[in-house]
């Protein structure tokens, strides 16, 4: 058996990783993530997309009061800018050395190495995909006494997005506001994730400048992906919650004052009806919204408890689509499509296909035409960053060798006004 290198290690790793099972890894638990559509072309510094929010209003029964009537289509240019994730993984020379001559020991730390560097990438960007760009990923209840060490968060599912040993900074109540104490970050050493709560390794008020006994609302970032400021660029992924978001306000969005019509730039929204009115209801109004702007949506999205409770509401009265129903998450691919489990309602528009995806933050759903939304991203996203040919690097200030995955690109809807935010409590 020949002595391990860089280069056969490196050949190994491409042999490991083909571009489709990076796909397979990173798509096959994030339903949204795998079916929303995708251009790996995404030069120059922006996308510009111009949104058509009026016709013109040269139209009348009176040739001459169409003709003095006639102005120009209104559109408004969505310019839209890359943002970056990464996930950086290494393997120490002595681990290298000490697989020399059995190369099943050595690709199995590497695999379960890089496996956990994936697994990261498509947590981050399952959950990205949803979110405003701010970075948040969860709110500290402030209505719960803590201790300074043991946090609980607003809504116990988030706790789905921390990881023991995650580094974590603090901002105020104002989702993106700037960050407590310049940003300094505490580690996460527990996480109940039934209960919703997280144990840092240090106190909060020390670190994070506040008083005891009071954590304000506090909204948590990973270290590194926070917006610090609602003025600032923001630095994570702007989703569904940026292109729709709860309310619309005059804050350019990528160049846009969406207040000049707010549903066509901004997207339609539903209000939680409450009451006896069901979820499957709050769903037909929506779809009746967007079928007022000539939008046909063909599929919903929401955290599996909010499903499960719908799934339980519908029981006998909806169809079922299990993994038969397959849904290509590139409509260009022919090898790459995942199953996933439906329920699909009648709509003023047709068939909705209802879907449970576990980073749909809870009590809220998405109501999508699927067509109008694209994921560009510069290559594939993610993709190892071996753009001087090497995959692995020698590191400069550790003993071992490292390796870079990462993506550049955002989301880009191309008719907000064809989707709508659902409100389900």
């Amino acid at each position: 058996m020949p002595s391990f290198n860089l280069t056969n290690f490196d050949a190994a790793m491409k042999h490991m990783y083909p571009y489709k099972k990076v796909e397979n890894m990173v798509y096959k638990n994030n339903p949204l993530l795998a079916m929303i559509p995708k251009s790996t072309k995404f030069p120059g510094r922006n996308a510009t997309y111009a949104v058509e929010y009026g016709v013109t209003n040269g139209r009348s029964a009176n040739f001459q009061t169409a003709q003095n009537n006639r102005n120009g289509t209104k559109l408004s240019d969505f310019v839209v800018t890359r943002v970056k994730d990464y996930a950086v993984v290494s393997v120490d020379n002595e681990t290298l050395l000490a697989a020399d001559g059995n190369e099943g020991s050595l690709l199995d730390v590497a695999k379960s190495k890089t496996d956990s560097a994936l697994l990261a990438l498509s947590r981050s960007m399952g959950s990205d995909i949803y979110r405003s760009g701010s970075g948040s990923i969860g709110q500290l209840d402030d209505s719960v006494a803590d201790d300074g060490l043991t946090l609980t968060l607003t809504q116990s599912a988030d706790a789905a997005n921390f990881e023991v040993g995650m580094r974590i900074v603090a901002g105020t109540a104002t989702e993106g506001d700037t960050l407590a104490n310049n940003g300094t970050a505490i580690e996460v050493v527990g996480i109940d994730r039934e209960a919703g709560t997280l144990t840092l390794g240090s106190p909060m008020e020390a670190a994070w400048s506040i008083a005891s006994g009071d954590n304000a609302d506090l909204h948590l970032y990973c270290e590194g992906d926070a917006q610090n400021g609602t003025g600032n660029s923001k630095l994570k992924i702007s989703g569904i919650d940026a292109w729709i978001p709860s309310a619309v306000t005059s804050t350019s969005f990528f160049g846009v004052d969406r207040t000049v019509d707010a549903t066509r730039l901004g997207g339609q929204r539903q209000s939680a009806t409450g009451g006896d009115v069901s979820i499957s209801e709050d769903i037909i109004n929506a779809a009746v919204k967007t079928s007022r702007e000539g939008g046909r949506p063909d599929a919903c999205f929401m955290n599996p408890t909010n499903w499960a409770a719908l799934a339980i509401d519908l029981e006998g009265r909806a169809t079922v689509a299990g993994s038969a129903n397959r849904r290509r998450y590139d409509p260009k691919d022919k090898v790459g499509t995942f199953g996933f489990s439906s329920l699909s309602i009648a709509t003023p528009t047709g068939m909705v296909d209802i879907y449970a995806d576990h980073n749909c933050p809870i009590n809220v759903a998405y109501l999508l035409q699927l067509d109008t939304w694209e994921f560009k991203s510069l290559g594939a996203a993610p993709r190892i960053l071996d753009f001087d040919g090497l995959k692995g690097l020698r590191q400069a200030n550790e003993d071992g060798v490292e390796y870079r995955w990462g993506y550049y690109g955002n989301l880009l809807c191309k008719a907000p006004g064809f989707n709508c935010r659902i409100a389900l409590a």
